[in-house]
């Protein structure tokens, strides 16, 4: 198994049965993101702190169990930010197992050349807010390229045989008209709407902030996927 891949793995799960809808999954994250979002939940892995782990070690597991694994998702942070993305893909898909793709949509180009060589079976993107730069900066923390986002939905729309748009609601930061306004822009697209829940934030204030209620969201939006 190759072993030099540029690749900054923050954290390993050998198994999830959350991660990937139907799939027992190992999930391996990327250290580092191009967002801040101050609700992220998973800030560590977006600041690039933590530990980077050994991947040929985390390769060598999922060759282990391979039989016992419906596939692998690649998350972060911000995978597509990592230069060995395609090789780490390739690897897997070598051991028999489709990859899933978590990312934020920041870098189309990516995207395109993974589904260009077939390398992702599914692509889960999170879409945080309607596409307006001021409405992504205040969920971002960034000046995020709308543009970029919207190329990346686009791509993925075309050519992804699977995938699904997620948005996490967040009280503080979305109103119900955003909500509404996203349903309109993804009518007929899979799309799935995640409850903020207040643990580990990027931003300490967001610790304190409302959780969001998944049966308010479920009567806002009665023909979408609430999960949370």
């Amino acid at each position: 198994m190759e072993q030099n891949i540029d690749f900054a793995a923050g954290g390993y799960l050998p198994a999830s049965f959350l991660d990937w809808e139907g799939h027992v999954s190992a999930v391996i994250f990327c250290l580092g993101c191009n967002f801040r979002c101050p609700w992220c939940h998973n800030g560590g892995l977006a600041l690039g702190d933590g530990e980077k782990l050994d991947l040929g070690k985390i390769l060598a597991d999922v060759e282990r169990r391979a039989a016992f694994l419906d596939g692998v998702v690649i998350s972060g942070g911000e995978p597509t930010l990592q230069p060995g993305l395609p090789d780490l893909a390739r690897a897997i898909t070598e051991l028999g197992l489709p990859v899933k793709l978590d990312t934020n949509g920041s870098r189309p180009e990516v995207i395109d050349a993974l589904l260009n060589e077939g390398l992702v079976e599914h692509i889960a993107m999170d879409v945080k807010a309607p596409l307006g730069a001021a409405a992504y900066r205040r969920l971002t923390g960034v000046a995020a390229d709308v543009e970029k986002i919207r190329a990346s939905m686009e791509i993925i729309k075309s050519r992804a045989t699977s995938y699904e748009f997620r948005t996490t609601y967040v009280p503080a930061l979305h109103s119900c008209e955003d909500l509404l306004a996203l349903r309109e822009a993804l009518r007929g697209e899979p799309w799935r709407v995640q409850c903020f829940k207040p643990n580990n934030c990027l931003d300490e204030k967001f610790l304190a902030a409302e959780t969001a209620k998944a049966e308010e969201l479920r009567r806002l939006l009665p023909d979408v996927v609430v999960r949370g």
